[in-house]
Order: C-alpha cells, then sequence, then structure tokens
C-alpha cells in the first residue's frame, strides 16, 4: 500500500534540505506511476476529479491532502496534457473513515 505525503510532510522536507523534498516527491511519483499508468489517455477537456481519501484516524485534516503529485504523475505519463484549469476545472476531496489508508480518484470527462 502505498502512503501519500500530505503537505505537513511536505513542508517538513522542504525546511530540512530542498533537495530531499524532491528526492521524495521523485520516489512519489514513481511509485504512483504503478497505479496509474494503465489508466487511458484524456481526450475531452476540461476534466473534474474526486478524491476519496480513506482514512483511519478521525481527527485527520482533510485540507492537509495532497494531490500534487498524483497530478504531476498523470501529466509525465500522458493521461492528461496539462494539470491547469483549462484541463481541470474542478477538483473535489471527499473523506471516509475507514480501517485502511489509501485514495480512490474518479475522473468526469
Amino acid at each position: 500500500m502505498l502512503k501519500l505525503h500530505n503537505w505537513n510532510d511536505i513542508i517538513g522536507f522542504s525546511r530540512a534540505n530542498k533537495y530531499m523534498a524532491n528526492s521524495y516527491k521523485q520516489k512519489e511519483m514513481e511509485d504512483i506511476s504503478w497505479f496509474i499508468r494503465k489508466i487511458p489517455k484524456i481526450e475531452k477537456y476540461p476534466i473534474e476529479l474526486i478524491f476519496t481519501w480513506h482514512m483511519k484516524n478521525p481527527r485527520s485534516d482533510l485540507d492537509n491532502k495532497s494531490v500534487k503529485s498524483i497530478l504531476d504523475e498523470m501529466q509525465n505519463l500522458g493521461i492528461i496534457e496539462n494539470d491547469n484549469i483549462k484541463h481541470i476545472n474542478k477538483i473535489s476531496h471527499i473523506a471516509v473513515q475507514d480501517k485502511m489508508e489509501y485514495v480512490e480518484m474518479e475522473i468526469i470527462c
């Protein structure tokens, strides 16, 4: 199971060492690639993305979740042309308390 870094993690990495922060992001994007590489290329824009965050801790902050690495890797793989507002005009986040931590992504064309 892949654990994505949240904004607190990213800020901490950046404060500690900017090169280390980039290294963590690159590793996370490589890991994400294994999960999303079979998504077909999006042809019709703009799209909407819905992220459903399954979280163990009910005190987790939804605003601390980051999709940057997911979107950047989707762009790197050619799934999306770009992650700007011309191509993605809505991103929604939903929280679900669960026994496992993971994220589901729904793409609405």
